[in-house]
């Protein structure tokens, strides 16, 4: 018999910059569980829309929902939807993780953390009874789900290590363009006060420089792909592997075949890291920048990193033809306008590719959500969409942290940092015609990365 499971990506689509980018992280659950099911018959579909449509014409045994804070209230329609055809019905993704007391009634069960070896424990208690039973869901590790209207949390499941045990994602059930990316670990050894991401993964764990050209290859023979970014955390994080990478691309026949990009944190750039970059043709990198205010993003970042740091990365990557791009955040609980303008002016005197900014978010799991709690700000039933990081669009319903100034003044500051962008785009754009829709897909990335 045929089993069909719909993975269905919780974004709004109406935005571009939700959409632009295949889920990968739903790609990774689909491979996983044809690696481990290999004689079953398994349809698998991913969408991000139209989902009462979708079920109806596919007709799925399962329903697996993935979705990030501002964008639950979306899951949780589909969840309702889903249930109206008595499916059984799966959540994951950061929000859950971190916020697992959010479980609705129409939600059987909540994938905790990574899901790989989750959702196949899953698979099989549903192939054996074909609906999920709570007293067999308690001895899986790693969920969440409710009984008699109270949460039950079974245990956390170990990481998975080490990584390359995760089978490549099944991209061939998303669109794939060029350029594209790629995850080569998981975590970050820094925990900011504002990023979720560290908190969902953990610990930080990375794919073998093996792996990684393993999947370069893949992309380059199956799709044809000569862009790659790599969307890790920290890509730089693990310097050994970098060196173990380029021996690998050269053997492989793919050094110059591909340009790279990654996430850098300016304290961990010098001469060494840059020239090695560039010898395996990276030509573009992301940092998150945050701050040119010592005290602010002393806040945002903890100690290990100051603006001399950013100064001398800028410099360094530029020295070696590596394009650097970065984001900033205004409106951290303590910051004046004269923070923000510090930060504005350090921006124009910069020689940054690009840039995007931000107005700080008080995400699920987070010191900052604390901070956000404490004040009332925030709280497990409230308007999830509020935390939609797109300033420019939410402006008017974000949730403003700031003691100093009103929303309007960081409004209008705001506005100042996205003229300066247009300023910026508008000198590239007659420097640089032919490079325009990679610069802009840089931008893009940038603000996804968030």
């Amino acid at each position: 018999m045929t089993i069909k499971l719909l993975f269905i990506n919780a974004v709004d689509t109406t935005r571009a910059i939700q959409t632009l980018l295949p889920p990968l992280g739903l790609g990774y659950l689909a491979s996983s569980l044809r690696e481990n099911f290999p004689e079953d018959k398994l349809q698998f579909k991913i969408i991000n829309k139209d989902v009462r449509e979708e079920i109806e014409k596919f007709k799925p045994d399962i329903a697996a929902i993935s979705s990030v804070s501002q964008n639950y209230q979306r899951a949780v329609e589909y969840a309702k939807i889903a249930k109206e055809y008595q499916l059984p019905v799966i959540i994951g993704g950061i929000h859950i993780t971190v916020m697992p007391s959010t479980l609705t009634k129409e939600m059987d069960v909540a994938v905790i953390g990574e899901g790989e070896e989750t959702i196949v424990e899953l698979f099989r208690l549903y192939k054996q009874k074909r609906k999920f039973i709570k007293k067999d869901l308690k001895k899986i590790k790693g969920i969440a789900f409710k009984e008699r209207n109270r949460l039950v949390l079974t245990p956390r499941r170990e990481l998975i290590e080490p990584l390359n045990k995760v089978p490549l994602p099944a991209r061939d059930l998303i669109t794939i363009g060029n350029p594209t990316y790629m995850f080569t670990s998981r975590g970050c050894p820094y925990r900011c006060t504002f990023c979720a991401s560290s908190r969902f993964w953990g610990r930080v764990r990375f794919f073998s420089a093996e792996y990684m050209v393993k999947e370069i290859k893949y992309l380059v023979e199956n799709y044809g792909i000569d862009r790659i970014d790599f969307w890790d955390d920290l890509f730089i994080a693990h310097r050994r592997r970098l060196n173990d990478l380029l021996p690998l691309l050269k053997k492989e026949k793919l050094l110059g075949k591909v340009s790279f990009g990654c996430m850098v944190r300016s304290n961990l750039v010098d001469e060494g890291l840059a020239k090695v970059l560039k010898k395996m043709n990276f030509t573009r990198t992301s940092m998150g920048l945050e701050s040119a205010s010592p005290r602010i993003l002393e806040y945002l970042k903890g100690e290990t990193i100051n603006v001399k740091n950013h100064v001398n990365a800028i410099r360094i990557l530029k020295k070696h033809g590596i394009e650097p791009s970065a984001s900033f955040i205004i409106g951290s609980p303590t910051e004046t306008r004269a923070d923000i303008l510090q930060t504005l002016k350090f921006i124009r005197k910069s020689r940054l590719r690009g840039f995007d900014i931000y107005v700080l978010t008080p995400l699920p799991g987070t010191p900052v959500w604390e901070y956000a709690k404490s004040r009332g700000l925030v709280s497990e039933k409230m308007d999830w969409s509020r935390l939609d990081v797109d300033f420019y669009q939410n402006h008017d319903r974000a949730i403003i942290l700031s003691e100093e100034l009103s929303r309007g003044e960081i409004y209008r500051l705001f506005l100042q940092f996205k003229l300066e962008q247009k300023r910026r785009l508008i000198i590239y754009t007659l420097k640089n015609p032919q490079k325009i829709p990679k610069y802009l897909f840089g931008l893009y990335k940038q603000r996804l990365h968030r």
